[in-house]
């Protein structure tokens, strides 16, 4: 469980959603993969240095651009187990591969976006290249729904990956 202490409205929160049993562990890995997690939420470590007593620090804002990030990621997973039973997880991994890529590049051309907005375009091309394979088989596009999710926290061009 997470124990997050939102500064903004100084109130406790508790956090179980998420997947796994030690949260240190999950952060660590959570944050290889949308970086701005580092940002988002702030570890405090206890006097006694016991990592399992750990707690967070945090606004609600930030706090809830985290869980937006969180179930961003469960979509994405489930979409890519989806990809790799009709093609194979070589290529849904490849299909991460280049969108982290394009992160990169994104990162290197557009140095004015923040990271939550960098993590926000990683997250609209991994869709984006599922939607361009499953469309075959008639699945609906994902992109307009994380635009919606998304829509008042991003600007336009950054929801749209338009620069």
């Amino acid at each position: 469980m997470l124990e997050v202490f939102l500064t903004d409205v100084q109130n406790k929160v508790q956090f179980k959603d998420y997947p796994g049993d030690h949260p240190v562990k999950f952060i660590l890995n959570f944050k290889k993969i949308f970086p701005s997690v580092m940002e988002l939420l702030l570890p405090v470590l206890p006097e006694s240095e016991d990592l399992e007593q750990m707690t967070w620090e945090s606004t609600t804002q930030d706090f809830e651009t985290f869980k937006k990030l969180l179930s961003g990621w469960g979509v994405i997973e489930l979409r890519l187990q989806a990809l790799s039973q009709y093609k194979n997880k070589k290529f849904a991994d490849q299909l991460v591969k280049q969108a982290q890529a394009k992160r990169k590049l994104y990162a290197k051309e557009q140095k004015k976006l923040s990271t939550v907005e960098l993590d926000y375009l990683l997250m609209h091309e991994i869709h984006a290249l599922i939607d361009a394979e499953l469309v075959e088989l008639g699945e609906k596009f994902y992109l307009p729904i994380l635009r919606d999710l998304w829509k008042g926290q991003l600007s336009a061009h950054v929801l749209n990956a338009k620069f």
